[in-house]
């Protein structure tokens, strides 16, 4: 099983970096925190019924028929993929191989440590597979990175702080977000008794409002910049957060409201982020950058769901909780969640490098480009406004920088 999941997910993580990176070419800056909502509430509605879904199958047929359900998706492929854009930039560079090795193994050492120390002890055999993985990994990187001539990742991106502010929002903001989305079920189905599809049930309401925070988060982007979404979405998530803490041995319809507020929460925060970065990023760096971005959103997401596990594990052991609001079960899982409210507070002040301008306002000064690149010189346009009364009538056309990459 764990073979065959790791193989699901070399194919998989082609997905998410790569989806941003098409609609962000596709799509001007004017209009891109909108398209990156949309595929945003797509993510966020596959999420509702994903576990309905598979509450439903996993009823009625068992759960192994669930991975002949999603494999059948695959049949998909040949029609969908004609769809795809076909970009010709290619990267000037080499692909740094020793680089992208050093940099896996420093993932999967900081994923086992606190994965094995909760399940094993602190001072197993594998603890120390993982640090020493870790250790190995992280030299390998550092030495690459100073001595390569085409570094695994960019040198640009690492000398640009509001990349690196972007880029550890994405890993703090994933951190609270996808534990609980992995830890609610385990605590509903041990500690309150539920069945797959009443586990469903109270996950919709998360992934339902975070299709609309995205969707709104993306439009409110293109108009003002990325600042307001992200901290009215980082206030939320942590008012979301204090109640899992505060009631998490309680009723399920409760815990279902906060996890309601936190996928709202989250929706306005992941827009804007992955918006943010495809305007700040030009060029061929924009594939690389994105991509490092949903690697880094997926390894906060990994680590924050291992702490969580770690620390509900030994913390709920001990008599009481926390959090002085909770009281009754699942002590351990309170505990988690009020920890999940630090990378938030975190994100909160990686938000002071946000540009306070909306998408059209960046700069070029500010954007990220390679050495030698230049990025191209707008040249005013002329659209007619939609839905004006007569067409190209002077009153009805409007004068417009055209899009150059």
């Amino acid at each position: 099983m764990l073979v065959v999941r790791i193989i699901q997910a070399v194919g998989g993580a082609a997905v998410p970096g790569l989806g941003m990176v098409l609609v962000s070419r596709a799509y001007g800056p004017e209009s891109r925190g909108m398209a990156l909502g949309v595929i945003a509430a797509t993510i966020g509605v596959g999420s509702a019924a994903g576990p309905l879904l598979g509450g439903v199958l996993s009823e009625l047929m068992g759960w192994r028929f669930i991975f002949f359900v999603t494999a059948s998706v695959a049949l998909t492929i040949p029609f969908t993929i004609k769809a795809l854009p076909k970009f010709e930039q290619r990267s000037a560079g080499s692909l740094d191989l020793i680089g992208g090795i050093g940099l896996g193994l420093m993932v999967a050492g900081i994923l086992l440590v606190p994965a094995e120390g909760s399940r094993s002890g602190w001072t197993s055999d594998w603890v120390i597979v993982g640090a020493v993985m870790a250790a190995v990994g992280v030299g390998t990187l550092v030495v690459r990175q100073a001595f390569a001539s085409s570094p695994f990742i960019h040198r640009e991106l690492l000398r640009n702080a509001k990349y690196l502010a972007l880029a550890g929002m994405s890993f703090s903001v994933m951190a609270a977000n996808l534990a609980p989305l992995i830890g609610l079920p385990v605590l509903l189905a041990f500690s309150h008794g539920l069945s797959s599809l009443e586990i469903g049930l109270v996950m919709v309401p998360g992934a339902a409002l975070s299709a609309a925070g995205g969707l709104l988060s993306g439009r409110l982007t293109d108009r003002s910049g990325a600042k307001i979404p992200v901290r009215i979405g980082s206030m939320v998530m942590l008012v979301a957060l204090f109640g899992l803490s505060a009631y998490s041995g309680s009723s399920p319809w409760i815990i279902a409201i906060f996890a309601g507020l936190m996928g709202a929460g989250f929706g306005f925060v992941n827009t804007p982020l992955a918006a943010t970065i495809s305007r700040l990023v030009s060029g061929e760096m924009l594939a690389s950058a994105l991509s490092m971005n949903s690697m880094l959103f997926f390894l906060g997401g990994s680590i924050g769901t291992a702490l969580l596990f770690a620390f509900s594990t030994t913390s709920g052991l001990a008599d009481g909780s926390l959090n002085p609001l909770h009281s009754g079960l699942a002590a351990g899982f309170s505990d988690g969640f009020l920890l999940l409210m630090i990378p938030v507070v975190i994100a909160l002040g990686f938000s002071l490098a946000l540009p306070a301008v909306s998408s059209r306002e960046i700069s070029e000064e500010e954007k990220i480009t390679m050495p030698g690149e230049t990025i191209a010189e707008a040249v005013p346009v002329q659209r007619w406004i939609p839905n004006c009364s007569v067409p190209w009538h002077p009153e009805c056309v409007e004068t417009i920088p055209a899009i150059g990459d």
